[in-house]
């Protein structure tokens, strides 16, 4: 009995010898590292992502463009043109569009110049001539997607803003150029470091007249009328950015 207690004793003091050698050693280790961080305050003390390539800051982009409105009531428009733009930072950009559109009837219109051929052929429909704007291309949103887990592009979300000028056309009553302010939002994929693919929705808002109608006191005389509408148009471009290789973040 005796020799088992002095065996549980000696056990006993070699374990407390054992902590009082390493728990110093934990404690300067703990204050080596010092204290334990939260995840918002690590990411607070650099940059969340390094060595990201930076797609758009401080880069020219020309892209050729192919496009048409959306809610014409009597002349679809496809539209042809480009986008310019000056990226100042990966996220602010300053661009310009033109584009020039080729008209042709829609259903309703063909339905209205079959029921009514005499007051069709004194009047007129509307199409666009001619959109241009100057606008500010801001980019809230990046990221990167898989294709099949092997291929990854990058994209971005990014918000239009801007103002220029329509040119309608179809006759004499209905030429007309007109302020109109634009907005829009566009989605982007980088194909490599140097081209991407755009898919933009834009609004064009502006005051004209969808027709000219003969008066219907038979006088002779067209009327029409102008207000203020949104134009919407979808967009495709095939891009190119230089230089061709972007620079990568600290």
């Amino acid at each position: 009995m005796l020799h088992a207690t002095t065996t549980t004793l000696r056990r006993a003091l070699t374990l407390g010898l054992a902590l009082a050698v390493l728990l110093p050693a934990v404690g300067q280790a703990a204050s080596i590292q010092g204290p334990r961080r939260s995840a918002l305050e690590r990411l607070e003390e650099g940059d969340a992502i390094r060595n990201r390539l930076l797609l758009r800051g401080g880069r020219f982009e020309v892209a050729p463009s192919l496009g048409f409105t959306m809610n014409d009531a009597f002349r679809r428009n496809i539209l042809v043109g480009a986008n310019l733009a000056y990226n100042f930072t990966d996220s602010l950009a300053l661009g310009a569009s033109i584009y020039g559109g080729f008209g042709f009837d829609s259903g309703l219109a063909e339905s209205v110049a079959s029921e009514r051929p005499d007051r069709t052929k004194a009047g007129a429909f509307s199409d666009v001539k001619l959109l241009a704007s100057v606008e500010f291309i801001y980019t809230p949103l990046i990221g990167k997607f898989a294709v099949f887990g092997r291929t990854v592009f990058n994209y971005d979300l990014h918000l239009i803003a801007g103002a220029g000028g329509s040119l309608v056309g179809g006759g004499e009553q209905l030429d007309d150029f007109a302020f109109a302010p634009v907005l829009g939002v566009g989605l982007r994929t980088f194909l490599t470091p140097g081209m991407f693919v755009n898919v933009q929705i834009r609004d064009y808002i502006y005051s004209s007249a969808l027709n000219a109608v003969p008066s219907a006191e038979g006088t002779g005389k067209v009327d029409s009328t102008t207000e203020w509408s949104n134009n919407f148009a979808l967009t495709f471009s095939y891009g190119f950015s230089f230089p061709q290789e972007p620079k990568l973040s600290n």
